[in-house]
């Protein structure tokens, strides 16, 4: 299957436009340092080759999922600084079809930065200067600009905005009954007594495998589905695993959906790299969870999306929508689809 996977045409259009889906979360420039393995404490390790470009999880996500709703469909509510990194940010985003009118540009502050080491299994290690992304604050959620985003949108996902910005978000989508989706990753080092009450109150989770030990106690499943209903959450919960797949887990009624990994290797396609990874998956899904398609689905493409991702050096290499649909109708044949069951039957 010969695919034209990484192609982003220039986008034109207004910031009057109505978007469908707001992102709120960081914006980095990421420095990708690939190795043949990653440093061990005090070792020094050769480079072979470096990149640089846009990165940080709130960018990959609109970016994503801007490859699905289409261009100006969604906008990206972040911080900038006031430097040359920030002009770069801006054009690639609006490149790349996503409303940029939700970002502040702080002055006498630098943009967000991320250093990226990556083996030849893709595996990573992440540095990341928070800048300008610590300096959001709930008074530019109340700029006319940002404010009109959020009054139009049917949807809004959030990654790693400063916490009492992201309170401020969730109030408001439960105000307006719009669904929330939070990929909380760095907020959880906010401690669960904290994050609980607030995360609770959106409809989707996201938790890769190393979150889901910190915020539930386990990374396993069964054990996890457990800690949601102790808590008392009714989220769905998505637990990202990688180059395991993934899982849907519903504390409400039980349910569960399983999928493995895209298999590369069927398509003629490898591991490059699997930054950003995570932050496909959730625009991918928070885009088709916005178009309303069915669970087992949107798992399904949101895993097809990921998996193409890893596959590129670029950070932000998510697929546009036609290709992850094409994958998506020869997934039968790939051997690959998603598996809805009851926990009940598996214990």
């Amino acid at each position: 299957m010969k695919l034209d996977l990484y192609n982003y045409s220039c986008h034109v259009y207004s910031v009057d436009n109505m978007v469908n889906l707001v992102v709120c979360g960081a914006i980095n420039w990421d420095t990708t340092c690939f190795t043949e393995h990653l440093p061990l404490p005090g070792e020094e390790v050769c480079v072979t080759r470096v990149s640089s470009e846009a990165g940080g999880t709130g960018s990959n996500v609109a970016v994503a999922a801007a490859q699905i709703l289409g261009a100006g469909q969604v906008a990206l509510i972040a911080a900038l600084g006031e430097d040359d990194i920030a002009h770069r940010q801006i054009v690639n985003l609006e490149t790349k079809g996503v409303n940029a009118s939700g970002i502040r540009k702080i002055p006498a502050e630098s943009s967000g930065q991320a250093y990226i080491m990556v083996d030849q299994k893709g595996q990573n290690i992440i540095a990341s200067y928070l800048g300008a992304n610590a300096k959001l604050t709930i008074e530019h959620l109340h700029n006319p600009a940002t404010r009109q985003l959020l009054q139009q949108c049917q949807g809004i996902i959030l990654t790693d905005p400063p916490l009492d910005v992201a309170s401020q978000v969730v109030a408001w989508g439960e105000r307006q009954g719009i669904p929330i989706l939070w990929d909380p990753g760095i907020l959880l080092n906010q401690g669960i007594s904290i994050l609980q009450p607030l995360i609770g109150k959106a409809d989707v989770i996201f938790l890769n495998e190393a979150e889901s030990s910190v915020f539930l106690g386990t990374a396993e499943w069964k054990a996890a589905l457990k800690q949601l209903k102790h808590l008392g959450f009714t989220s769905k919960t998505v637990l990202k695993r990688g180059s395991q797949g993934a899982i849907l887990l519903d504390p409400t009624t039980d349910m569960v959906i399983e999928i493995s990994a895209l298999p590369l290797a069927n398509l003629g396609l490898h591991v490059v790299n699997a930054v950003g990874c995570g932050d496909v998956f959730a625009g991918a899904f928070a885009a088709y969870y916005n178009l309303g398609i069915r669970m087992e689905r949107t798992l399904t493409l949101a895993t097809i999306a990921a998996g193409i991702n890893v596959t590129s050096e670029k950070t932000q290499g998510s697929p546009g929508r036609e290709n992850i649909e094409r994958i998506y109708q020869h997934s039968q044949q790939l051997k690959f689809a998603a598996r809805k069951h009851s926990s009940s039957t598996t214990e």
